[in-house]
């Protein structure tokens, strides 16, 4: 029998039958075996680590049956290998040197140096540099001797590991070719393959990005083409940081994702530990740092458990970044500090100046600006001196904005152009960007106009272009939310000018960073789910749906009649809000993981155009589209014949106060129906003091443009929890006077009006009362009549599946059900159904072609306003779903006053009014008879009006 098929028999069968096999064969048990295991592990690690793991537990029992001191010595050394490859770093350390000392006491030098080629790599990772250092010298010497150039190969790239590790990326470089030439000799392809991924690792911390690509694309042709599965999800990783490097996130996320898949399915944790750390720090470019803080709390205490502390300080130090920017600041020093002590102990300069460039952030994040310059300086020559050009130029913009801030003009404007060359020539747009920004700001200082909108302009180029590919909107959203000076900067120069076509650029500009990842999403162009759907695919997608489950009885808890802290007590209350925490972050993490593929997606591209918008606006509309400049509020009024922007002379902060006062005023008679007729006067003149104050903050200026339009409001952040149509001039409210529909954004509302308009005949009427909202089974037995084609889903059938199926083919879908707005997770604000919770994400996997959507609940039309106007709620989730146009609530409404007004806002609805007609309508027939705000006005239109 041939030793490759007894070795086939021997791995198919476990101990027991292993030594049954060794008895019935006992010609081949001998050293020769225990030589052809070891190298089945070397030849198989790459494609199948848990056959070659069965491969090296194989030779210890042979080796036990032998009872041979070379063959326990290829034992020691191939079990050291296997604990190598599985991440036990101080184990295979011991075994490895233990086997050395095994060959050497047999007098078989050259084995025990080759057991120090893995050997080095380990000592590396664990810190031990002067260890490995002595014994890769020693290794070197004996394969020197006896001109073995492959090992040499093999010992010259674990070197080149080691000055890697300590950042010393031109020693590392000299290393791996020399290895590169002895292996291109030798005709190896596998470590052929590995030193040219490990190249292209070291060009790319150089910023060699031309060379590394030529190496990266060789490595990984190579790699698929032997199935070297191992080294293919080192190359994944690689090629993910090479990419994140050059500013190309969506290739970035899908490389480092696509490492991460391959390394779980190899079942290899501590490979896993760093792709996750590495798709931390593409996050934390995207400016997901709670996302980014959480995995790298997650991979440090297992880097600090196997004893890989260079990936222990950096997961440190990069944390401590993610705290500075969710303004963790005492967590943050804390972190920091851990990672400099660690760095030190490791001899690291360049960690250390890494940290120390992050403490320099965070002086500049408290404006101790001469500290943050000095500090950011300190940091450049450990950065210069091994080329990492990604740190030092991020160094040098840092010192050349704190320097900016100081009024240091002239020093920062020569030492940001001198990073912006480095930047653009090294290709860093993250940091060209930046400097672009810094430049226009100190020309905008100077005076020099031109100059500063030339750098503002080229700064919106590279932004925008960085975020075209983003593959998912929780990436673009958050991307965006520290890049919007540009856009603002570019907005007040255009004001300045002041002529009409520098107001309609203005407009422009405004719309440009407005809801963009909203926009960008609309229609049908928005990327596909996952697929093929492979095994990691499924597996996720049912970890969703079992959190989803999980997540449904925690809220179900929580929401129980019973469940305030006097009946429960704080405590409970406090795990259960805990466990739900968790649960969201997780699911979140999971759907981020699937959307990270962007297979060349780039938005639906739709552009503002004011002639087009204008085009759309008939004689009896007016848009007015508000804005912050400086803290103070403007409003770009919009005809079909003429743009307008007028200074409101207001502030933001006084317009945030009177809605703060007036909500305060509605959360006072959300459970006092009784007490607001008692003292109906009274309440009625509190309220309606606070919406005067908003009225003549916001449409008072306004007055010489209004007329009689029908009024289209784009809010801008805290206006986005203002009641437009109930705003009070002192004798009427605007409902009264004029119909009103509320926008996103100009670009959205002409992509909602762009959807052709269907007949109501198929309506979807769904319904689940609860003790709160006893009336909506009323509200839906009232409404059903008026839809005889419709479809009623009530209580029990009112379920998440039949929602999804059942809605597509709707002209008009109207869900009465208890609504939950999340402020402090707002993408899992929800409806209930009568199985669970149906949140924003749910809502946007409908597949709606309706005129329109109404959410007959509280607060479905609340959003957060995230940094660019991007709203985050359940208006967000059904618009991603194709709804034209919502009827939604913003506060906590009145279920008698509700089904009252649905049923008037229907009738006129199907007697031909426009939507925008028929709720006006409804809500002056219940001002007649409830007079106060809080139930006539909760509910506006969002879209267009029908």
């Amino acid at each position: 029998m041939e030793k490759s098929e007894f070795i086939a028999q021997l791995l198919a069968t476990d101990e027991q039958g292993q030594r049954a096999l060794f008895g019935l064969h006992p010609e081949q048990v001998d050293l020769i075996l225990a030589w052809a295991l070891k190298e089945y592990y070397d030849a198989t690690i790459e494609r199948d680590p848990a056959l070659a793991a069965t491969a090296a537990t194989t030779v210890t029992t042979l080796a036990h049956l032998l009872n041979d001191a070379q063959a326990t010595a290829i034992a020691t050394w191939t079990n050291g290998m296997a604990a190598m490859d599985n991440g036990q770093l101080e184990t295979a350390a011991s075994r490895l040197s233990l086997a050395r000392e095994q060959f050497l006491a047999c007098n078989q030098p050259l084995h025990a140096a080759a057991t120090q080629i893995s050997n080095l790599r380990v000592l590396t990772t664990l810190g031990r540099d002067e260890e490995a250092i002595q014994w890769g010298e020693w290794a070197r010497l004996q394969f020197t001797a006896v001109g073995d150039y492959l090992a040499t190969g093999k010992l010259e790239q674990n070197l080149a590991i080691l000055h890697f590790m300590r950042e010393r990326y031109g020693e590392t470089e000299t290393f791996l070719r020399r290895a590169h030439m002895h292996f291109t000799a030798a005709g190896d392809q596998k470590e052929l393959t590995r030193v040219e991924n490990n190249l292209a690792t070291v060009l790319t911390a150089q910023y060699k990005f031309s060379e590394a690509t030529l190496f990266i694309e060789q490595a990984l042709v190579r790699a698929e083409t032997q199935r070297y599965e191992v080294l293919l999800a080192t190359l994944e990783c690689n090629v993910g940081c090479f990419a994140l490097f050059q500013g190309h996130f969506d290739r970035a996320l899908d490389y480092l994702e696509r490492s991460r898949r391959r390394y779980a399915t190899l079942q290899m944790p501590h490979e896993l530990a760093i792709a996750d750390q590495e798709i931390a720090d593409a996050y934390l470019e995207l400016n997901l740092a709670p996302e980014a803080a959480t995995i790298y709390a997650r991979v440090t205490p297992l880097f600090a458990e196997l004893g890989m502390r260079a990936e222990q300080a950096r997961a440190l130090a990069y944390h401590g970044r993610a705290a500075l920017l969710l303004n963790q600041l005492d967590l943050a020093h804390t972190l920091l500090a851990e990672a400099n002590a660690l760095y030190q102990t490791l001899g690291n300069e360049v960690g250390t100046a890494m940290v120390r460039l992050y403490q320099a952030y965070a002086a500049f994040l408290a404006a101790d600006f001469t500290t943050a310059v000095t500090t950011a300086q300190q940091t450049e020559a450990a950065f210069a001196a091994v080329n990492a050009w990604g740190r030092l130029l991020q160094a040098r913009w840092l010192r050349g904005e704190a320097l900016r801030q100081q009024g240091n003009r002239s020093a920062a404007r020569l030492l940001l152009e001198e990073t912006l060359r480095d930047a653009q020539q090294q290709m860093v747009p993250q940091i060209a960007h930046r400097c672009f920004t810094a430049l226009g700001q100190v020309a905008m200082a100077d005076g020099d106009v031109s100059q500063a909108e030339a750098h503002f302009r080229s700064a919106l180029a590279l932004i925008e272009h960085m975020r075209a590919p983003l593959p998912a909107e929780a990436f673009r959203i958050a991307f965006l939310s520290d890049k919007l000076t540009p856009y603002t900067e570019l907005i007040r120069l255009c004001l300045a000018d002041g002529s009409p076509q520098r107001v309609a650029e203005a407009l422009g500009y405004v719309e440009r960073a407005r809801a963009r990842a909203l926009l960008d999403l609309l229609g049908d162009v928005q990327p596909a789910s996952p697929a093929p759907v492979d095994a990691f695919t499924a597996e996720v997608n049912a970890r969703i749906a079992t959190l989803r489950e999980e997540l449904n009885w925690f809220y179900s808890q929580i929401n129980r009649p019973d469940s305030s802290t006097a009946t429960r007590g704080p405590t409970a209350l406090a795990e259960l809000q805990e466990q739900v925490q968790v649960r969201e972050a997780t699911m979140l993490d999971l759907m981020h993981r699937l959307q990270q593929r962007s297979d060349g997606w780039q938005g639906n591209g739709a552009t503002f155009d004011l002639a087009q918008l204008q085009s759309h606006l008939d004689t009896d509309t007016m848009l007015v589209e508000y804005f912050t400049l400086d803290g103070a509020l403007l409003a770009f009024v919009v005809t079909d014949q003429t743009l307008t922007v007028v200074d409101l002379h207001c502030r933001e902060e006084d317009v945030q106060n009177a809605v703060q006062q007036f909500h305060f005023q509605l959360g006072a008679l959300r459970y006092a129906r009784e007490r607001m007729a008692r003292h109906q006067a009274t309440l009625m003149a509190r309220t309606n003091h606070h919406l005067a104050r908003l009225y003549d903050h916001l449409l008072r200026p306004l007055a010489p443009y209004l007329g009689e339009r029908r009024l289209l409001v784009a809010p801008h952040r805290v206006l986005n929890y203002v009641p437009f149509h109930a705003l009070y001039d002192g004798t009427h409210y605007v409902v009264e006077e004029r119909e009103l529909c509320y926008t996103p954004s100009a670009t959205i509302f002409q992509h909602c009006l762009a959807t052709p308009k269907r007949p109501w005949q198929q309506a979807l009427l769904l319904g689940v009362p609860d003790e709160a909202a006893p009336r909506i089974h009323d509200e839906i037995a009232t409404l059903a009549p008026l839809f005889p084609a419709g479809q009623v889903l009530l209580n029990g059938a009112a379920t998440r599946a039949a929602l999804l199926a059942e809605a597509p083919t709707a002209d008009l879908l109207h869900l009465a059900c208890h609504g939950r707005f999340r402020a402090d997770n707002p993408l899992f604000s929800a409806l209930q159904l009568s199985d669970g919770w149906f949140t924003v994400h749910d809502a946007a996997q409908l597949k709606l072609r309706c005129n329109l959507v109404t959410l007959s609940a509280c607060e479905t039309g609340v959003n957060t306003s995230a940094p660019g106007d991007e709203l985050l709620g359940l208006v967000r989730g059904f618009l991603l779903a194709g709804a034209p146009t919502l009827l939604v609530s913003l506060w906590t409404v009145d279920d008698a006053a509700t089904a009252e007004m649905m049923t008037l806002f229907y009738t006129r609805l199907l007697a031909g009014d426009s939507a925008a007609a028929a709720l006006r309508h409804a809500q002056r027939q219940l001002l007649q008879q409830h007079p106060h705000p809080f139930l006539w006005a909760p509910f506006i239109l969002y879209g267009h009006w029908l």
